[in-house]
C-alpha cells in the first residue's frame, strides 16, 4: 500500500477543487495533519511569482505551497510499483 508520506520528494499530479486547470504537476515536499506542502512552476505562475536572479554561489530559492486536504480534488502519483 502506498502511503502519502512515502511520496515525499516525488512528482505527483495535483487537482484542486476551485481551480480551472485540470491539474498541477508538482513535487511533494511534506505531509502534515491538515494538508500537504508542494512546489511547482505552474503554482508559481498562478500567484505571479518571478524568480530572482542568482547572485554568487547561493542557489535560487523557490516557494513551497501549503494545500489543505479540503482543497484537494485528487492526487495521482507516477509509480510502477503498487
Amino acid at each position: 500500500m502506498v502511503r502519502l508520506d512515502g511520496l515525499v520528494g516525488k512528482r505527483v499530479l495535483l487537482s484542486l477543487i476551485n481551480s480551472t486547470a485540470d491539474g498541477y504537476n508538482v513535487i511533494l515536499h511534506g505531509v502534515e495533519y491538515g494538508g500537504i506542502w508542494v512546489q511547482g512552476k505552474e503554482l508559481e505562475k498562478l500567484i505571479g511569482y518571478r524568480k530572482p536572479k542568482a547572485t554568487g554561489l547561493k542557489p535560487v530559492m523557490r516557494p513551497v505551497f501549503f494545500v489543505p486536504y479540503a482543497q484537494i480534488g485528487s492526487l495521482v502519483t507516477y509509480s510502477t510499483e503498487l
